[in-house]
């Protein structure tokens, strides 16, 4: 089955073509101030996104005008699991700035996204 990866800007491209040439599909997603895709918010069911990965500085929500919560609202309603991208030494701080957010989420390293990606895709059928 064909699963969507939804990436917010600054994505890995190498990982993202790595995707599609598995079978896959993407679909770029923007945290509402960068205009990179779909706004998180406005994803439904039928975007079929199976994931979503970005770095961490792309789901914070510091200077603009929401909540974390408002961001993540549609993620949490449509039990989508985000990988957040940020280096590995730095994961038990920046779980700090996520854990309110009510979202299935997992801190991962630069160097680990490809591999991450791949489990939670699996193969394209």
């Amino acid at each position: 089955m064909v699963k969507t990866l939804g990436y917010l800007e600054g994505t890995n491209s190498e990982v993202l073509t790595d995707v599609i040439i598995e079978g896959h599909e993407t679909l770029p997603l923007s945290n509402g101030w960068d205009n990179h895709g779909k706004n998180l918010t406005h994803i439904t069911t039928a975007d079929g996104i199976a994931v979503i990965v970005g770095y961490l500085h792309k789901f914070t929500t510091l200077f603009t005008h929401q909540t974390m919560e408002e961001l993540f609202s549609a993620v949490r309603a449509n039990k989508i699991p985000v990988l957040i991208i940020a280096p590995k030494d730095k994961h038990d701080k920046a779980h700090k700035l996520v854990a309110a957010a009510g979202i299935d989420y997992k801190f991962i390293d630069p160097a680990d996204l490809a591999n991450e990606v791949h489990k939670i895709l699996g193969p394209a059928e």
